[in-house]
């Protein structure tokens, strides 16, 4: 049995969390990444916000504070 393997975007921004979608290739996960990073730029002014491989990250110093990230996933 073939195990097959999709990407979640994960939403850090609240408590809670939740995930903004799923996708089958990687490169459409980081397209959301990106459009989730500017999203969020324009709603609430956030500048210092980067877009690393599989993660955005808002920078403060030398700290780096997680806000969305690529989770990969295993289906079975």
């Amino acid at each position: 049995m073939e195990r097959q393997i999709i990407y979640g975007v994960y939403d850090k921004t609240t408590d809670c969390g939740s995930y903004t979608g799923y996708f089958r290739f990687e490169e459409d996960a980081q397209k959301e990444l990106k459009n989730q990073m500017n999203r969020y730029k324009e709603e609430f002014g956030t500048l210092n916000l980067e877009l690393k491989k599989d993660r955005v990250v808002k920078v403060q110093d030398i700290y780096e504070e997680i806000y969305y990230i690529i989770h990969p996933i295993v289906l079975r």
